[in-house]
């Protein structure tokens, strides 16, 4: 049984702290929340001060479900203590963090999950092994977002970073992007249209990834009035669609215009994450995420960029 400790008690955390429960392998007893008013949980410590926390030599492994502008600073000490840990999308907050978190952990010898959850999908993987059956292919289109009201000032924090809405959501899509192609070796951004609702910034976005022989198109928004988690790739053999939404459902299209379900275990990707990193800690396999999240994220501040100037009025 590992003893995991929780670092942020938002959404996030809690998400992990609720599949916690439903594992044999994993117990959350440690949480750190700086703000800690009448939470009382059996069985589980809460901590203001990661210091504090950190200092407990039974912690056996560590989850990071903070906001992102913290993500640096704790990895490095969980680094410094030699201790596995999973660390939530986006890595980090600014470029200058990215290199020196690659430099610490590109050779580390303990396991760093980074939860792009879609790779944990069991309907991804499923999508990998028939991705053959569809033949040759030239263009893959992923469209990815949901309705997410976020108010205009969450998009600058108080050191005046500069956080679309997209800035949360593209580590999902390029993900799936790199694993499926690697880095592209061109960025454009097609459209980039920001609307502002009663003080809410809503964002669509169309953004092009040349890399190889293939190119990939991203369609992002958080305004879908249905969520979108999707992948579809045409290939000459037929058409092969991953849904990460529909109850881990993925469908092959042959050239007869039949839709063929594709059987797979079915399992909560952030379950498979945890099961993973529990395996990981277990059997000291020591996985280690970082060259994809690497990528990923300076796909990420380069879009991000492109963006910034693109805007023609000041949010």
């Amino acid at each position: 049984m590992q003893n995991i400790a929780l670092l942020g008690f938002g959404r996030i955390g809690k998400k992990y702290y609720q599949t916690s429960l439903r594992s044999k392998h994993i117990v959350i007893n440690k949480i750190l929340k700086k703000r800690v008013i009448n939470l009382k949980i059996p069985n589980v410590k809460f901590f203001k001060n990661f210091d504090l926390l950190n200092r407990d030599k039974n912690i056996e492994a560590y989850i990071i479900a903070t906001p992102v502008e913290s993500h640096y600073e704790y990895a490095r000490k969980i680094v410094n203590k030699k201790k596995p840990f999973i660390l939530e999308k986006p890595l980090v907050a600014n470029y200058e963090e990215l290199i020196k978190l690659y430099k610490i952990c590109k050779n580390y010898k303990h396991s760093i999950f980074v939860n792009h959850i879609d790779l944990y999908n069991p309907a991804f993987s499923a999508f990998l092994k028939n991705l053959k059956s569809i033949g040759t292919y030239k263009k893959i289109h992923i469209s990815y977002g949901k309705y997410q009201k976020i108010k205009k000032f969450n998009i600058r924090n108080k050191k005046k970073k500069f956080f679309l809405p997209s800035f949360d959501w593209l580590p999902h899509p390029l993900a799936l992007s790199v694993k499926l192609v690697g880095f592209p070796k061109k960025i454009s951004i097609i459209k980039n249209k920001i609307i502002i609702k009663n003080n809410y910034i809503f964002q669509n976005s169309n953004i092009e990834l040349k890399c190889k022989k293939k190119i990939v198109n991203i369609n992002f928004s958080n305004e879908y009035s249905i969520a979108k988690r999707r992948i579809k790739i045409k290939g000459s053999k037929g058409t092969l669609i991953y849904d990460g939404y529909k109850k881990n459902m993925l469908v092959k299209k042959n050239n007869k215009n039949l839709f063929k379900k594709i059987n797979f275990k079915k399992i909560e990707p952030i379950e498979n994450l945890l099961k993973y990193f529990n395996y990981s800690i277990k059997n000291k396999s020591n996985i280690n995420d970082i060259n994809l999240a690497y990528k990923v994220m300076k796909i990420l501040f380069i879009i991000n960029n492109k963006m910034k100037k693109k805007l023609k009025f000041n949010l």
